[in-house]
């Protein structure tokens, strides 16, 4: 995996040149260390950014004026720099071309992602999109060298682009590790990241095997057809709200803590935003109020067993304990913006993806054979105790898991702006222009696989050399924003299909439409019959 200092070398080599011939040019975007200096010192003040505040309106409270994205992303064919900058050299590159899809399969961007950006792009390594239908102009990223240069040079020559979504921001909370801006994200993400540390991943393991064991134990003892699709957003909602605060709750108080969360996580896909008693955004924020103050309350407890000297388990502990050099801790807002984005990183992303991945073991038999051998070599080697170290030699259950993920990534693409005027792939992009990686889209594109057919489920590409290397797939992100929970995520799938392979046999009746809402599910969400296999004792 590539580090960000790394990204950060490449993005010097990687073509992408901001402007800085002229005065005016430089008049307008001024440097990047007094830049985020300027940013700096408004954190330091506590000031914070509405969560409705455009990257343009941002960085024009640092004294640099920005075209309007309108202005500059929409261009309906290429040619000389339609956005007038006053750099000399980039205003004589030309406009990326416009996407070649027609204004009224728009709507396909949420409904069908990949198909939408194979169409807009072409046979283009960048187009431009116009606002169309309500979705914002945009400037379409075709290969993987565009998008990470484009995410790994966030604070430098790009922003977060994601704020430009009011309701979206105001549900997950302005002050969580997604929202804020640079140089607070790098501030905040270290604090936050000895939380997900591998010796932290370790303390977590033993707790992860009791809620995938039980849920494993009921699905088995139903003796009827399970709804995997569904049994596996209450598994992970279990699991991420166990190994975050650290306790066990009962179930009905489990129960009512996902009906909030349901009715949170409809909010966000509400349209327009408006706050009222009966619209799914209002509901959505009555239910992030009453998840706030349970929040508030695990909180103050945490506070108090680790004031009172006791070894508290879960991620909140390490964020409460977390301290900066100078005794600074995270406030009760961040923390509790914080607890929010955790859950809704480590819940429908999981919960979509070990669905999947179900479905594709189910279809493959052979696949799910090795995965057994796998761990029969494992239980032979370690024993039946599961641990991070025995975690990290599973290479065909890691293999399965990111072949899943290449061709049913949960995030359709990323989000950017450009923070001030760039040359990019060769073409001129106007400061506060959107620029998007199209996840679905690169992961089939990846140049290692176009020999062999990339609609087909086979986790062995993964065990080549090719297949260890990064290549265009970027599931979890990439840059300064590679996913903080990625190692909590993997181990929490691998713990499933670890137990899964070792004790149970299963089948899913995989004979339905797969719809796209967060990730692609399935219509009949894909029943599944459990059984506990003879020899399981042993394993398990």
């Amino acid at each position: 995996m590539d580090t960000y200092s790394s990204q950060q070398s490449a993005l010097r080599s990687s073509g992408t040149r901001s402007c800085t011939v002229s005065r005016q040019c430089l008049a307008r975007a001024p440097t990047t260390a007094s830049l985020w200096t300027r940013r700096a010192a408004r954190a330091a003040r506590g000031i914070r950014v509405h969560a409705a505040t455009s990257a343009a309106e941002e960085l024009a409270d640092d004294g640099v004026s920005l075209p309007t994205t309108s202005s500059s992303s929409s261009s309906s064919s290429s040619g000389s720099n339609s956005a007038g900058s006053s750099c000399p050299f980039l205003a004589g590159l030309p406009s990326p071309p416009a996407a070649g899809s027609p204004w009224y399969t728009r709507l396909q961007q949420l409904s069908h992602p990949e198909q939408w950006q194979r169409a807009a792009l072409g046979s283009h390594s960048m187009v431009s999109v116009p606002s169309q239908l309500g979705l914002p102009a945009a400037c379409l990223l075709g290969t993987a060298e565009l998008a990470k240069t484009v995410l790994a040079g966030e604070g430098d020559i790009t922003l977060q682009g994601v704020q430009r979504n009011y309701g979206f921001a105001t549900l997950v909370g302005q002050h969580s590790l997604l929202m804020v801006q640079e140089p607070r994200h790098k501030y905040l993400r270290n604090l936050i990241m000895p939380a997900f540390s591998p010796e932290a991943i370790e303390r977590l393991t033993p707790r992860m095997v009791a809620v995938v064991s039980r849920y494993l134990d009921a699905w088995a003892a139903a003796g009827t057809p399970v709804l995997a699709a569904e049994e596996l957003k209450a598994l992970t909602f279990d699991f991420i709200y166990a190994v975050i605060l650290g306790r066990d709750y009962e179930q009905q108080q489990l129960q009512h803590m996902r009906q909030l969360y349901g009715t949170w996580a409809a909010g966000l896909q509400d349209w327009p935003f408006l706050q009222l008693p009966f619209t799914r955004f209002g509901k959505a924020m009555a239910a992030r109020e009453q998840l706030m103050e349970l929040f508030k309350a695990a909180i103050a407890e945490t506070r108090a067993l680790l004031q009172q000297g006791q070894e508290v388990p879960g991620i909140l502990a390490s964020l409460v304990s977390a301290v900066d050099e100078e005794g600074n801790r995270l406030s009760e807002v961040e923390l509790c913006d914080n607890l929010m984005l955790l859950i809704l990183a480590g819940h429908d992303t999981s919960s979509v993806t070990l669905t999947n991945i179900l479905a594709h073991l189910h279809n493959r038999p052979a696949a799910m054979q090795q995965l057994r051998q796998e761990q029969q070599a494992l239980l032979a080697r370690h024993g039946s105790q599961l641990s991070t170290g025995v975690l990290r030699e599973m290479p065909y259950a890691e293999a399965v898991i990111r072949e899943t993920l290449r061709l049913r990534n949960v995030i359709p693409g990323l989000h950017r702006v450009a923070a001030r005027d760039i040359e990019l792939g060769g073409y001129a992009v106007p400061a506060g222009t959107m620029l998007y990686s199209p996840l679905h889209l690169l992961n089939k594109a990846d140049p290692r696989w176009t020999d062999d057919d990339i609609e087909a489920f086979r986790p062995e590409r993964m065990m080549t050399a090719e297949g260890q290397k990064g290549g265009w797939q970027m599931s979890f992100g990439h840059g300064p924003r590679f996913c903080a929970g990625y190692l909590v995520a993997m181990a929490e799938m691998k713990v499933l299909l670890a137990l899964l392979a070792r004790g149970y046999e299963f089948s899913c009746n995989t004979d339905t439409q797969w719809v796209q809402q967060v990730g692609q599910v399935p219509v009949n969400n894909l029943p599944m019959t459990v059984t506990r296999r003879r020899d399981a004792a042993a394993a398990t």
